[in-house]
């Protein structure tokens, strides 16, 4: 068995059920004393694994699984290019593996389904920006999220400059001769008008051209939503002339130049934040108008059978709270079991496994933020 580096998510194994499912979690670091500190983390979980697998399965049906975790404690390719968390994911036959830009608690879950509800907290609020990076006389285009940026290759026939645009139509420099010093001395002109008045009036006819080819060429193709990164006084004229949808409200004050990566990272993450807490501070007042019209509940049995039926739109669950037992799909019913059992899982994450195969939208939030207090809130479709 060999591991399989993942970044999109869900993976479609993640959303089925296996005769075992192996959920392991730790935090990672990429300093070399903290690496050897990682891999001895590691090292215990797969420690506990095996205990826990033997209970039930022989040494024949778990060795290739077992083997395949002790190999990775000397991977040196993946613990030197590790982030800050490793999430991996195991049957007998299959793992997957993901790093991720935020630390996970230590964990290991040996049950019937995955344990996904810590990845899904991570990827919820990950959302992926074009940047159109805007000069008075220039344009780039990046893709970015709040953990890494990288450049959008144009095509080598894209006009991204205003010369270039505009080429013999630029504005004509005019000038007017004044003579001073009299009738003997050499005459100085005075230009008006100037390089500074010629972009002034170029400008209005570069940013349309900027608009209309990143909505054609980038923005139709992508379908997702752009940041400008421009000078103050540059926001307005451009969105002034632009009607492309995909342009958020939010966006960057300043030339692409003059930030660093870093800089940029941070303004994109506090977009982000700003646009997470606005959807969900929506789903929440939706939720709490809809309860008067039974559109929603907080009752784990309603709720599930509302998944169950595909009929779940929004599905709001607590952070951190674990409700043992597993769900008994023929019935639509929940069977409660102790968590120790190795078949058991937590409800409330095999509800959130079965709302991705529904195309529900979920949301793992603090438990301070939750309209309910029985854990789960759903705004159903109908």
């Amino acid at each position: 068995m060999e591991y399989k580096l993942y970044t999109d998510f869900p993976n479609e194994m993640l959303l089925q059920s296996h005769e075992l499912c192996l959920s392991l979690y730790m935090p990672t670091h990429q300093i070399f004393q903290e690496i050897k500190k990682d891999v001895i983390v590691f090292k215990n979980l797969v420690k506990e694994v095996k205990s826990s697998l033997e209970i039930s399965y022989s040494n024949r049906e778990i060795k290739p699984l077992i083997s395949q975790l002790q190999s990775m404690e000397d991977d040196l390719e993946l613990w030197n290019h590790s982030k800050k968390g490793l999430a991996i994911f195991a049957t007998l036959s299959e793992m997957i593996v993901y790093q991720t830009d935020v630390e996970f608690d230590p964990i290991a879950i040996v049950s019937d389904s995955f344990h996904i509800k810590p990845m899904v907290e991570y990827h919820q609020n990950i959302e992926h920006y074009v940047l159109l990076a805007l000069e008075a006389e220039s344009f780039a285009v990046y893709l970015g999220t709040p953990y890494e940026i990288e450049p959008y290759v144009l095509p080598d026939d894209a006009k991204t400059t205003l010369h270039e645009v505009l080429g013999t139509q630029h504005t004509e420099q005019y000038q007017t001769h004044g003579v001073y010093g009299g009738a003997s001395s050499r005459s100085t002109f005075h230009g008006h008008g100037g390089n500074s008045d010629e972009t002034e009036l170029d400008r209005p006819k570069f940013f349309k051209h900027v608009n209309q080819y990143v909505d054609e060429e980038v923005n139709q193709k992508l379908k997702l939503p752009m940041i400008l990164v421009s000078l103050k006084e540059h926001h307005f004229e451009f969105r002034k002339s632009s009607n492309n949808p995909w342009i958020i409200e939010q966006s960057i004050e300043g030339s692409w130049k003059d930030f660093s990566e870093d800089a940029i990272l941070k303004e994109i993450q506090r977009i982000n934040d700003q646009r997470f807490t606005m959807m969900l501070d929506k789903s929440i007042v939706n939720y709490h108008n809809q309860k008067n019209k039974d559109k929603s509940s907080d009752q784990l049995i309603i709720v599930l059978k509302a998944l169950l039926d595909s009929r779940v739109d929004t599905l709001l669950i607590e952070k951190n709270k674990i409700l043992p037992g597993k769900i008994d799909m023929m019935n639509k019913q929940i069977i409660q079991s102790p968590i120790e059992d190795p078949q058991t899982d937590d409800l409330l994450d095999d509800m959130v496994q079965h709302a991705f195969l529904t195309g529900t939208k979920v949301y793992i939030i603090d438990k301070e933020l939750m309209p309910t207090n029985s854990g789960v809130a759903a705004i159903f479709r109908y």
